[in-house]
C-alpha cells in the first residue's frame, strides 16, 4: 500500500472548495493519500467525498428551513402588529369622530344658551 501525497492533498483541496468543511476535507484528504491511488482507492474516496457533500447540503437545506420558519414566525408577528395598529387607528378616529360630535352639541348649546340669555335680558329690560 502507497501513500500518493499529492492526490490526497487535491482531493482535499477539492472537497474543501465544494463543502467549505474542513474536517470533511482532511478527511477525504488522508483517505485518499493512505489509497495510494489503488483500484480501490478512487471509489472509497468518492463515496466518502459524496458522503461528506451529502451531509453539507442536508445541514445546508435544514439551516435554510430553520431560517424560513423563523421568517415565517417574524412575518406573523409583524402581521399581528399591523392588525393591531390598524385597530387602535380605526378606534382612535371613532373618538375623534365622538370628540367632535360632543364638541359640536356643545357649541349649538351655547348659542341657545346666548339666544335664551338674550331674550331673558330682553324681557326684563324691555
Amino acid at each position: 500500500m502507497g501513500i500518493n501525497l499529492g492526490a490526497g492533498v487535491g482531493a482535499g483541496l477539492q472537497t474543501f472548495l465544494t463543502t467549505g468543511n474542513v474536517y470533511a476535507a482532511a478527511g477525504v484528504g488522508a483517505v485518499t493519500a493512505l489509497a495510494g491511488g489503488g483500484a480501490n482507492g478512487p471509489t472509497a474516496v468518492g463515496n466518502l467525498g459524496n458522503s461528506a457533500q451529502n451531509g453539507w447540503q442536508s445541514a445546508a437545506l435544514a439551516t435554510q428551513d430553520m431560517m424560513n420558519a423563523q421568517n415565517e414566525f417574524f412575518q406573523l408577528g409583524l402581521q399581528q402588529q399591523s392588525t393591531q395598529f390598524d385597530q387602535m387607528t380605526a378606534e382612535k378616529s371613532e373618538l375623534q369622530r365622538q370628540s367632535n360630535i360632543l364638541r359640536d352639541v356643545a357649541m349649538q348649546q351655547r348659542k341657545a344658551d346666548d339666544q335664551i340669555t338674550k331674550k331673558f335680558i330682553e324681557s326684563i329690560t324691555g
